[in-house]
């Protein structure tokens, strides 16, 4: 009886400790750990100063400074070995984004004899298309669609090639919270899409009041639209339907003689139990101009590190940092240059630089695609672009890096020294392996662990964070389904501001994120099995193909 539980108890430790072999990550390769420390603080800080340099104007899409940061980046990669990604052999890959303006001067609407001014009568909310025509208009109270709750304005009314009038944007029924993260709105559809989808030539705005009072700022807005064409479906796709804010001149000359009258309309403001649906006796004649389309070409810098194992090469892992900066038109303290530094040169820096040295260590199995994409700042244009006519087809896509913003640290005497939302130096927000794969935590834990041992700040990390999804470059690849790992050193108050400087950053913080980084992507490049999604995709991700 007793040898045969001593036989049991060794079986079970046997078992137990295969377990534990299984799951622990493999070690990073000695040739690989000397490629990630070859990424040196004296070249990253020379990067950071060129590519965000006054000379280059926050290297807005399109501008001359971007072309030059491109070339910058282009020349190294073919100096590193690296295979050209993008169009014809080259590194750049080219897409359009169309430009249309509405032309103010031949917009207008008339009810009737009535006529109404464009500025000073209703301004524009969104463009999508030109409108023009006299439409019959059907008035749809908050014009939210929200099917867990049986709300559903829409109900039984046709508004196809109809205009929908609604209160806001941002009226919502009575008692009723929409989350709302970023553009997503989970379990909800927004007025702009559920008009757009039931086929509703335009949206108007009865005018919230906190917009009437600031008219002057808001008649001259929304009047230009950029998008790709063909698009790409996402969260940050531009508004589907054209829509216009109207005040309450229009809105009485609209509602008179109707079942609901202006005055009570108007009083109902941005949260009610709205009456119900009805088509107005009256029709609207609508007119709003649009300019030919400018058409720009954009592009991604790309850039190709084959894998070394013969079947496993067909997968792919992305590295993606934008290039683009957010560039403004205010002077700012005398300051009128967005340099865009941390904001992405930073993460820009950061990938060329792992690009450089893993072209220089061994191959991992999979292939690395390195992306420095474009248009971010405006709606996410490059990273669309890529999902839609990617160098590797999608599927064999396995995971996604994105790394933006990760030269900020609250380091003593620094400028982001009393920043909460900055992370100490040798820490970084971590985002996405915690809700999206157990699987690949206990990886990237591992190296981590074994290499540098970075603080990994998980705060992010879930799903009810924008900063998880949608606020991410890497949006467009989790909306279809691949997993996205994503580095941050947080928001600090230079953020979209001529004060972005590189001068102000972390060279030490910049290179122990890319360090880790390129460690990172390396081992799952090279792991045994394939990396997955082995949690549920959250519901607050829509899906696109």
């Amino acid at each position: 009886m007793r040898s045969k539980l001593i036989l049991i108890l060794l079986a079970s430790v046997v078992v137990v400790s295969s377990a534990v072999l299984q799951a622990q990550p493999p070690s990073l390769p000695a040739a690989v750990r000397a490629a990630a420390d070859a990424i040196s603080e004296e070249q990253v800080a020379w990067d950071l100063a060129y590519l965000a340099s006054d000379e280059l104007g926050g290297r807005n899409t399109p501008s001359p400074g971007f072309d030059a940061a491109a070339d910058y980046i282009s020349a190294r990669l073919a100096r590193a070995g690296l295979k050209p990604g993008g169009d014809h052999g080259t590194f750049r890959q080219h897409y359009e984004m169309h430009e249309t303006r509405v032309d103010p001067g031949l917009t207008a609407m008339a009810i009737g004899s009535q006529t109404f001014a464009f500025g000073r009568d209703f301004a524009m909310r969104s463009l999508a298309n030109a409108l023009a025509g006299e439409f019959a208009v059907v008035y749809a109270g908050h014009g939210w669609v929200i099917p867990d709750r049986m709300i559903n304005p829409y109900a039984n009314l046709d508004v196809r090639g109809k205009l929908v009038l609604v209160h806001g944007p941002g009226a919502q029924p009575r008692g009723v919270t929409i989350q709302q993260i970023g553009r997503i709105t989970p379990g909800a559809q927004s007025p702009f899409v559920a008009a757009a989808e039931r086929g509703a030539a335009g949206v108007l705005f009865i005018t919230r009041a906190a917009d009437l009072i600031r008219w002057d700022e808001v008649k001259s807005g929304n009047l230009v639209r950029r998008e790709l064409d063909p698009p790409v479906p996402s969260a940050y796709s531009a508004i589907p339907v054209t829509s216009v804010l109207l005040t309450p001149t229009v809105t009485t000359a609209l509602l008179d003689g109707e079942a609901l009258s202006a005055a009570a309309a108007i009083r109902l403001g941005d949260s009610a139990d709205y009456p119900a649906s009805f088509e107005l006796k009256k029709k609207l004649s609508v007119r709003v101009a649009v300019s030919a389309p400018t058409i720009h070409r954009p592009f991604n810098v790309v850039a190709i590190l084959e894998g070394g194992d013969p079947k496993l090469k067909d997968e792919a892992v992305t590295v993606f940092a934008h290039l683009d900066g957010a560039v403004g038109t205010r002077d700012i303290a005398g300051d009128r240059i967005y340099n865009s530094a941390d904001d992405n040169a930073s993460g820009s820096a950061a990938t060329l630089n792992i690009a450089e040295q893993m072209a220089r260590a061994p191959k991992p199995k999979r292939t690395v695609v390195f992306v420095w994409d474009s248009g971010e700042e405006q709606g996410l244009w490059g990273t669309r672009r890529f999902v839609s006519a990617p160098p590797v087809p999608l599927d064999r896509i396995v995971a996604h890096f994105n790394i933006d913003m990760i030269g900020a640290s609250r380091r003593p005497g620094s400028v982001d020294a009393p920043s909460p939302g900055v992370t100490e130096r040798h820490e970084v927000f971590l985002i996405g392996p915690s809700t999206l794969s157990r699987q690949t935590t206990v990886l990237l834990d591992g190296v981590n662990n074994e290499y540098l041992k970075l603080r990994y700040n998980r705060q992010y990390d879930t799903p009810e964070s924008e900063f998880f999804y949608p606020r991410t470059d890497a949006g467009p690849f989790l909306e279809r389904g691949i997993l996205t790992l994503g580095y941050t050193t947080g928001i600090h108050n230079r953020y979209h501001l001529p004060a972005d400087e590189a001068r102000v950053l972390d060279p030490v913080q910049v290179v122990a994120i890319a360090r880790t980084v390129l460690a990172s992507v390396w081992m799952v490049g090279d792991a045994a099995q394939r990396p997955a999604i082995d949690q549920p995709l959250p519901r607050t991700v829509p899906r696109y193909k």
